[in-house]
């Protein structure tokens, strides 16, 4: 017979200090709070991308090594994702999303002092390790503490942080740049990775996952990656991210080339319609499944959208305001596909193995596929490939969808 132990959360300091900050309003400054921890980590890669060519410079290297560099970010999500959200289950999401910004900036100063480029991958892996925390303590916090339609429409914005928050890196980055040392711009990143860490020590305590003194901690995550309906949300989540990472590597120049626009312009077009659309599409979708709307009619829809919107960017017919509202749409629909995964991970990974193992597992799935992306998108380099790539990886996260449903027995239906 297994018995399961769970640590009951001690009262938060904040309690006695401000008995009247509970409810719904310390519930929206946790999605606020997490929401700008998520965007501050995944700043760092957006604000390098477009000084790649002043940090090579300074470091006597091409830009290809600097290439390398930002790809490391996301060596340690590839690998270790399921495992970090193992442990943000056992050491509790709070403790994770201190941690993490603290080593976001810790990573910060790193980049600042560097002057070796071996020091300065290193800063970026340490950086990539805290953006394990995040994504996994993020998700586990926003699941394990918002409650009623509010989960449902924090979910949808959380699918959102990894591309508004590269977008505005990427903005960032380019006005720092024209005026000041690129070092700068990591300078007042690190300031403000240090305010997320006075600002996560207001979070509430959520007890650790309850542990089945019956099963290994092995067994524990046997269970979850073992589990058809996770992995198929999993998958489901992927590849919609894969299309938009994909989209984004290729959208700028594409634009540059097809519409005769400079690449700076283009850069600008796309970071603006990826903020201001995938917050529409995650607040439209939060905001519908808070009304009861059925998930998978709303995926099936927004996936179509998201097809049409592929063709109208790429096609090279397409006159340029008609390609700009094309990204837009895909955006906007991407916005939409991640939020409905993203809030239906809850009721998944309750059955899972706890808050931090499902969301690790579907992080895995997201960060192996972008991981692919390039490769893919560059190999390829056709915009007929292109469409047909977003089309064939949207039908397969729609049917992953749908047989996920089947499996719970309608219950992601509902």
């Amino acid at each position: 017979m297994s018995h399961t132990i769970a640590r009951q959360p001690p009262e938060h300091p904040i309690d006695g200090l401000l008995p009247g900050w509970q409810g719904t309003s310390r519930q929206v400054f946790t999605l606020v709070l997490v929401y700008a921890i998520g965007l501050g980590s995944m700043a760092m890669v957006g604000m390098l991308s477009p000084l790649t060519a002043l940090v090579a410079r300074d470091f006597s290297s091409g830009p290809a090594a600097i290439g390398w560099t930002i790809s490391l970010f996301s060596l340690p999500a590839a690998i270790t994702s399921t495992l970090g959200g193992g442990l943000v289950d056992r050491l509790g999401p709070r403790r994770v999303l201190i941690l993490a910004p603290l080593l976001l900036a810790v990573a910060d100063l790193g980049l600042v002092q560097a002057r070796a480029l071996w020091l300065f991958d290193l800063s970026m892996v340490l950086a990539g390790i805290a953006y394990v925390g995040v994504l996994n303590g993020g998700a586990a916090m926003l699941m394990t503490t918002l409650g009623g339609s509010l989960r449902a429409r924090g979910m949808a914005l959380w699918a959102t942080y990894a591309p508004a928050g590269f977008s505005a890196g990427l903005l960032l980055a380019a006005l720092v740049a024209q005026w000041a040392s690129w070092r700068l711009a990591f300078a007042a990143h690190g300031a403000v990775m240090l305010a997320c860490v006075a600002g996560a020590m207001l979070l509430p305590r959520v007890a650790s996952a309850p542990r089945d003194l019956a099963r290994s901690p092995l067994a524990q995550l046997r269970a979850g990656v073992t589990n058809p309906v996770l992995l198929l949300l999993a998958l489901a989540a992927a590849l919609p991210n894969m299309v938009s990472y994909g989209t984004s590597l290729v959208a700028a120049g594409w634009l540059a080339k097809t519409h005769g626009v400079s690449l700076a312009a283009s850069a600008g077009i796309v970071a603006g319609a990826k903020i201001l659309a995938v917050l529409a599409g995650s607040t439209v979708t939060g905001a519908l499944l808070a009304r009861a709307m059925r998930p998978l009619r709303l995926f099936a829809a927004m996936a179509t959208v998201g097809v049409l919107a592929q063709a109208l960017l790429f096609v090279p017919a397409s006159p340029l305001a008609a390609a700009v509202a094309g990204l837009m749409g895909w955006v906007f629909a991407f916005g939409a596909l991640s939020g409905v995964c993203m809030a239906l991970l809850p009721r998944v990974a309750e059955r899972a193995g706890g808050a931090g193992l499902g969301a690790g597992i579907v992080n895995q799935f997201v960060s192996l596929a972008s991981f692919l992306t390039p490769a893919i998108y560059f190999g390829l380099g056709s915009w007929h490939a292109w469409i047909a790539v977003a089309a064939g990886a949207l039908l397969l996260s729609l049917a992953a969808l749908r047989h996920a449903g089947r499996l719970s027995e309608g219950e992601l239906s509902a």
